[in-house]
């Protein structure tokens, strides 16, 4: 067995493409959901996932007035929970759900007991969401669990960096991504700003698992609808200003316990610790490495004190091209 399964905070995640739904009479959209979920999830017992996303698709089998409550689960939710349950699973699915008066699209997340640990509120929505009745949601949602800390962001989302930067402040270790839109290169730039692994369940091919530098870890293709990986959360970022002379120190004396991830271009490096022995961040106490969100924290600080006060000349020729 590779040494990188010792590591304690390892997990089994999975992506599920939603878009062969079976045949159903008018009327029957929401029977046709749950199956479709039900054979996907019996399809997955066996492999020992901690996670499986569900896509935004799912739910088009409901109705604003269908939509279910956590306090009293309908079908959909009752069928992840009872799936939970029978594979061991946490599971963010799609689903309509009520509070109050009041229906939203939304990311339920349910841990391997069945219980429904929480839920994220699609806070963007598409104006023709809007016209159909639903809700808006507050904004972003996190949910600590012993896999780790879980986010959630639907469809439209992705195109708004207000949200993005609440997440990022939440620091997520996943962000499970419900979707009928892929989002392109958003997907990977709030993996990088959020610093979380991102999984997104589509109802079409090209949905799966990014790492936190927005690289592909396993993709939906023509030949896999279900994208299945291992990831280690167990993770810091740094940037490589000031830390990458040490590196070499690090990996000399830990050899196969620690991986430096340095993608190329970007800048900065991902620190995994791959034992139980030690965490990601005791590496970076013991060798006074700097994480990078709190260098950049440190190069703002210092450029702010080394602008010049009054005013600027260029800023003001900038401003009066413009007013042309």
């Amino acid at each position: 067995m590779p040494i990188y399964f010792l590591m304690a905070h390892y997990v089994r995640v999975a992506s599920v493409t939603c878009n062969e739904f079976p045949d159903y009479k008018p009327g029957e959209a929401k029977n046709a959901a749950i199956r479709l979920v039900s054979g996907q999830l019996q399809s997955l017992a066996g492999y020992g996932l901690d996670l499986i996303v569900f896509s935004e698709s799912v739910d088009q089998g409901q109705t604003v007035d269908a939509a279910e409550e956590t306090a009293r689960p309908g079908p959909l939710l009752n069928a992840y929970c009872e799936y939970a349950v029978q594979l061991k699973t946490h599971i963010a699915g799609s689903v309509q759900l009520r509070e109050g008066k009041h229906a939203y699209n939304s990311i339920a997340f349910i841990g391997p007991d069945g219980r429904i640990l929480g839920a994220y509120h699609k806070s963007n929505l598409t104006i023709g969401e809007i016209d159909q009745g639903l809700a808006s949601g507050q904004g972003a949602v996190v949910v600590d669990t012993p896999i780790g800390r879980l986010g959630g962001a639907v469809c439209f989302d992705l195109n708004f960096h207000w949200l993005r930067e609440q997440y990022k402040a939440l620091k997520p270790d996943i962000i499970c991504f419900g979707s009928a839109y892929h989002g392109g290169l958003m997907q990977g730039l709030w993996a990088y700003d959020c610093r979380a692994f991102f999984i997104s369940a589509l109802p079409f091919l090209g949905g799966g698992i990014l790492d936190p530098f927005g690289r592909p870890v396993k993709l939906t293709d023509c030949y896999t609808s279900i994208a299945r990986a291992t990831l280690n959360l167990d993770r810091a970022m740094v940037h490589l200003d000031y830390n990458r002379e040490k590196f070499p120190e690090i990996e000399k004396k830990y050899l196969g316990e620690v991986i430096i991830d340095i993608p190329a271009n970007v800048g900065p490096a991902l620190i995994y610790s791959t034992t139980d022995k030690r965490t990601a961040m005791d590496i970076v106490r013991e060798f006074k490495l700097e994480l990078i969100d709190d260098y950049f924290a440190r190069a703002l600080k210092r450029n702010a004190a080394n602008r010049p006060q009054g005013k600027i000349r260029g800023a003001s020729r900038v401003a009066r091209l413009s007013d042309r």
